[in-house]
């Protein structure tokens, strides 16, 4: 069975909920309406017998007969739906108010003629209203519901003592105005109820549709965003409400999916271009050194020195494309252990002497000897041999490259300080951007790949630090690194590196 769509089940349960709603308010409505009218008809009945009663009360029965002094009060009592009536228990008679021929009544059956019972529009027979009468209580009021012809009536029974005579009073409404108006109400229920449903299932259909119209616009305007097309935005239309929230989230989404395919395509293009060079020279000596028969062993290990030169370059190329792969990819590759900066500080120096020494560059350390942290010792190493390698390209024969270390405020620093030309102001914001290499004049440098200093600022922030360049000037440059000395959380390997690549 094929499922409904998300219109046709907000349409369904609207209907069924204001279904259930309307049962319950026409059952209610049904239930008020029909308690209220018998209460209306009973309060009837009371006023009735009390009537009779206070007409009871103003004659005078010692100067009448009681069978003509009981006909007469009975005989004012007119009502449509209703009639009234006495019972004298010591006679067992009956006076009705459908006696009214003007003469008093000689017996029981004389007092039930068919023309008074029309006009009273109570379908209940003197002999029926007498047995009422002599089985209602002695002392407490009667009031019950009995059908007579057909017809459900309503009696009031109420015991009187007039002086010596023993009473009953009573009164009958006949129902059959109340049962018309609970069918018609009834009627109109059963048939206004389905018609209303109706109405709010197309009106909660058309709503549906009008709500979710700008999801399958989005639906479809998604459905053509591909890699190619991720610049492309969905409509919003109204920014304020959910299903614009929602479009706002997902183009928010798309622009850092364009921006993480962008920089994607930039890092190809730049490993590419990276990568090119060292292997075209690498091929071009081999195939120079076997283009002839003869070389001499001179030649030979010329060729062989510039492909030994550039295979280093090419691995380091590719050792550092490597790990921000696997920084990139989310593998956790931070394992800390207890160690001392300044004892790593040094022996970075001493690992960096010869390049210095190739340039004629004095190199020196100064700081604190332990400074006691917990990270990774391979790491933080290949961190600081990153500056100073940069720090060493740069600085012209004759200078001096220093790194210093020390702690304040719960962190540890390390600075690393060169004396070389300075880094122009218009590169200074772009120095951790990966491939990016200082535009400097020729002869200074070693044209680096520009990943030397992206590699060591996630080391940084994957320990829950930072690193910045801290001066750059003609007279130098000096970069510095902070790391926490507090216990920190690691973050996800490539979350420091991803989120400002």
């Amino acid at each position: 069975m094929r499922p409904l769509s998300i219109r046709a089940r907000i349409a369904l349960w609207f209907g069924a909920a204001l279904a259930l709603s309307l049962a319950l308010f026409a059952a209610a409505g049904f239930a008020f309406v029909a308690r209220s009218s018998l209460a209306s008809t009973d309060e009837s009945l009371d006023e009735a017998v009390d009537a009779l009663e206070s007409a009871l009360n103003l004659e005078d029965s010692e100067q009448h007969p009681p069978d003509a002094y009981l006909a007469r009060v009975v005989e004012h009592f007119r009502f449509r739906d209703m009639k009234v009536a006495i019972l004298d228990r010591a006679t067992q008679r009956v006076y009705s108010s459908a006696d009214t021929t003007g003469q008093a009544p000689t017996d029981v059956r004389a007092a039930s003629s068919g023309a008074a019972l029309a006009r009273a529009h109570v379908p209940l027979e003197a002999p029926d209203l007498r047995e009422l009468m002599l089985r209602s209580p002695q002392t407490d009021e009667d009031l019950s519901t009995i059908t007579a012809g057909g017809v459900e009536v309503r009696v009031m029974l109420r015991p009187y003592q007039l002086g010596r005579l023993t009473l009953v009073l009573g009164a009958a409404h006949g129902l059959r105005s109340r049962e018309r108006v609970l069918h018609e109400l009834g009627l109109a229920i059963f048939a206004g109820i389905p018609l209303l449903l109706l109405a709010a299932i197309a009106g909660g259909w058309l709503l549906a549709r009008q709500n979710l119209h700008p999801v399958a616009v989005m639906t479809e305007r998604a459905a053509t965003i591909g890699a190619a097309t991720l610049h492309e935005r969905l409509p919003v239309d109204n920014p304020r409400d959910e299903l614009g929230r929602l479009a706002t989230v997902f183009n928010e989404l798309l622009g850092r999916l364009d921006q993480a395919f962008e920089l994607q395509r930039q890092f190809m293009a730049d490993a590419s271009h990276e990568l090119r060079t060292p292997v075209a020279i690498v091929s071009g000596e081999a195939e120079l050194a076997l283009s002839r028969d003869e070389r001499s062993p001179t030649e030979l290990r010329a060729a062989l020195a510039n492909i030994g030169h550039e295979a280093r370059r090419l691995k380091r190329i590719v050792d550092d494309l490597f790990l921000l792969a696997r920084a990139n990819a989310g593998e956790q590759l931070v394992t800390p252990t207890s160690l001392y900066l300044g004892d790593l500080a040094r022996e970075c120096v001493q690992s960096a002497r010869s390049l210095a020494a190739a340039k004629n560059i004095s190199l020196r350390y100064e700081g604190d000897e332990e400074l006691p942290y917990n990270g990774d010792e391979a790491l933080l190493r290949r961190l600081l041999m990153n500056l100073l390698d940069n720090a060493i390209k740069y600085t012209p024969a004759g200078g001096v490259v220093e790194l210093r270390s020390g702690s304040g405020d719960g962190s540890h620093i390390l600075e690393v300080a060169d004396t070389g030309p300075g880094i122009p102001k218009a590169a200074q914001s772009r120095l951790f951007d990966r491939f990016y290499r200082v535009p400097f004049e020729r002869g200074e440098g070693d044209g680096g790949a520009g990943l030397g200093l992206a590699i060591a600022r996630w080391i940084a922030e994957s320990h829950g630090g930072s690193i910045g360049l801290a001066r750059s000037d003609a007279t130098g440059s000096t970069f510095r690194v902070v790391l926490p000395t507090t216990h920190y959380a690691l973050p996800a390997a490539g979350e420091a590196l991803s989120s400002r690549a």
